[in-house]
């Protein structure tokens, strides 16, 4: 494998190739932070621009580099289309998938797997789409507990990590990413 990196523009612009739609579903930031929040009534993530709004998903960015944010579900794909993540996060050398759901305790594990389920059909779906060779793939499962929407991490989860190491994509269970 060539040690050099796609860089985000390129895959963005690949992503604006297949896709008539993605110029609308995407905005570059260089905030060095930001967060994401997936509307309940649109279905769509957004970029959260009010300070006491709701925040599922928070970016790190301590280098303001660009960041680019792509909505996947309801934007880039069709809202009939329940099998995808919900948003993509990319710099120049990584993308990141990412699906959220606000869950209770009883829901968890089902809502676990649904997230995983559509992060795989996410990541085959690029990578038929996309030349992402170069590129390094992370997804992330965004368990929020409905009354906190804090993040619902469980040590159970490390049979699927390493399911999705064996695909080439780092997974993570988190409602954060930081981009050195």
């Amino acid at each position: 494998m060539n040690s050099t990196v796609l860089p985000a523009n390129l895959v963005l612009d690949q992503i604006k190739q297949a896709f008539p739609s993605a110029d609308e579903c995407s905005h570059t930031l260089t905030e060095k932070q930001f967060c994401i929040y997936d509307h309940a009534e649109t279905k769509r993530c957004y970029v959260q621009t009010n300070p006491d709004g709701i925040k599922h998903f928070t970016v790190l960015n301590p280098s303001g580099k660009p960041i680019h944010v792509l909505a996947v579900d309801n934007c880039l794909m069709s809202p009939t289309d329940p099998s995808r993540c919900d948003c993509a996060i990319l710099d120049e050398q990584t993308l990141c998938l990412v699906e959220i759901k606000t869950v209770s305790l009883k829901q968890r594990q089902a809502k676990r797997r649904q997230a995983e389920d559509q992060l795989r059909a996410s990541i085959t779906f690029f990578r038929e789409n996309l030349t992402l060779t170069e590129t390094q793939l992370e997804a992330y499962v965004c368990l929020l507990d409905s009354k906190t929407f804090g993040p619902c991490i469980r040590s159970s989860s490390v049979s699927r990590v390493l399911e999705f190491e064996e695909l080439g994509v780092s997974l993570f269970y988190d409602n954060e990413k930081h981009f050195p």
